[in-house]
């Protein structure tokens, strides 16, 4: 006879949150290895602080179209994994790809390229896991899963590339750091299979999308708000996140130094990361939103404000970096929950679509030109007014976390095969 304890862990769920958690961490490795090799990459190509800002804003476009596009795809044609497999080929590929080039040019078409292919990871991610998740893990899944991004892309990501540009090139990082997307492609490939909604284990024929329908994540108040939210948000994130390696070591820091502090702000990232969706599964999504968003403030303008020795910074680093809590609520978890399962990965593209466009892409380069004109602190404060204004703007949100709707009776929307029978659908 099975161990219960073996039967529950070992069961689906928690594989394809693994899955997703080292896919999109992967995802963020490839994506952000360039702004923590930039102190390479800029003198070897005579690049500016307004030049980084466009490169991260290119890829910051072709990722919100393709994720617009091919996650509306995926929701149409009834598969995630013929649009993720062949993604997460093609950005592993672009990293090696991101080792080849010798100029702006050639590097932005690469990275543009890169965005085309990882734009729609995380909607198809997140929307797998909440297919997958029981409605009282739903928050934690999917804050674990996007937590990645703290552990994989922002805390080991900085101490590996660094390191191989150090001993070897910076060509050589890129190479290496496509290495693991290969491996995950195939990982994928042999044991990822296609969620399924309620009405599919009951052996009903699956619903196509109509235009109805689709047009009903545009009216929706909670999608609406969280796409503002992205749009702030994720300024903090992009301004924050590539200028203050260049900050850092403008200010005395070694390369090695900048390294091990990013790393330390990475580890914060990636334990509030799921920690704090799994404090919004007890509280809700929205007071926890608004209190994590109002401390992430502290990262960029502890940054900007104090040079200590290096413990200090990774010390105040790690306690700061909340603000990663807050994407899977905003990003995924509040969207999902508001819309019906079918028109889940819709909803987060969205999010990221219109987030991605304005504070992935048009904010980083007013970042580097403001830097270029005010000093490497502007980005910093540009940063800390995107939580802050974040915050004000969780206060409109609709509560959808299922202990608060629960103790309401309102009807939540499915999400999940294996949820709990007793969830409504949303007519």
């Amino acid at each position: 006879m099975k161990d219960p304890l073996k039967q529950s862990f070992f069961r689906y769920e928690n594989a394809i949150v693994l899955m997703m958690f080292f896919t999109f961490g992967i995802v963020f490795m490839e994506r952000l290895s360039i702004v923590f090799l930039f102190p390479f990459i800029g003198p070897d190509l005579n690049l500016t602080n307004a030049d980084l800002g466009m490169i991260v804003s290119v890829l910051a476009v072709t990722w919100a179209l393709s994720g617009w596009v091919f996650s509306a795809l995926s929701d149409v044609i009834g598969s995630k994994r013929k649009v993720l497999l062949p993604a997460t080929l093609i950005f592993s590929l672009c990293s090696f790809l991101s080792g080849m080039v010798g100029n702006l040019w050639s590097m932005m078409f690469v990275r543009g390229a890169m965005g085309l292919a990882e734009g729609p990871v995380l909607p198809i991610a997140q929307a797998t896991v909440l297919a997958e998740s029981t409605p009282k893990r739903r928050g934690f899944n999917a804050g674990f899963m996007q937590s990645s991004v703290g552990l994989i892309g922002s805390t080991l990501t900085p101490i590996i590339v660094v390191a191989i540009a150090t001993q070897l090139s910076w060509q050589w990082a890129f190479y290496i750091a496509g290495i693991p997307g290969l491996i995950m492609f195939l990982l994928l490939a042999k044991y990822m299979r296609e969620p399924k909604n309620m009405e599919a284990e009951k052996g009903q024929k699956r619903k196509k999308i109509t235009k109805q329908e689709y047009i009903e994540i545009y009216k929706n108040r909670n999608t609406l708000l969280c796409t503002l939210i992205s749009i702030v948000f994720m300024t903090w994130l992009f301004v924050f996140t590539t200028f203050a390696p260049v900050y850092l070591t403008s200010k005395g820091y070694t390369a090695g130094e900048m390294g091990l502090i990013m790393a330390a702000l990475g580890f914060g990232s990636f334990v509030w990361g799921f920690g704090g969706p799994a404090i919004s599964d007890k509280i809700g999504r929205k007071p926890t939103l608004i209190i994590f968003s109002l401390i992430a403030c502290l990262s960029p303008l502890v940054l900007a404000l104090i040079q200590g020795s290096l413990a200090v910074m990774m010390l105040l680093g790690f306690l700061t970096a909340v603000g990663q809590a807050c994407f899977p609520l905003f990003m995924a978890i509040i969207p999902g929950e508001s819309m019906p399962a079918i028109l889940a990965a819709s909803a987060i593209s969205v999010t990221q679509l219109v987030g991605e466009i304005f504070g992935g892409a048009i904010m980083p380069i007013i970042a580097g030109i403001a830097a270029d004109a005010w000093g490497l602190e502007a980005p910093l404060y540009i940063a800390f007014a995107g939580a802050l204004i974040a915050a004000f703007i969780a206060l409109g949100i609709k509560e959808t976390a299922p202990i608060k709707l629960q103790k309401l009776q309102v009807p939540q929307p499915v999400i999940a095969v294996g949820a709990e029978q007793n969830i409504k659908q949303i007519e």
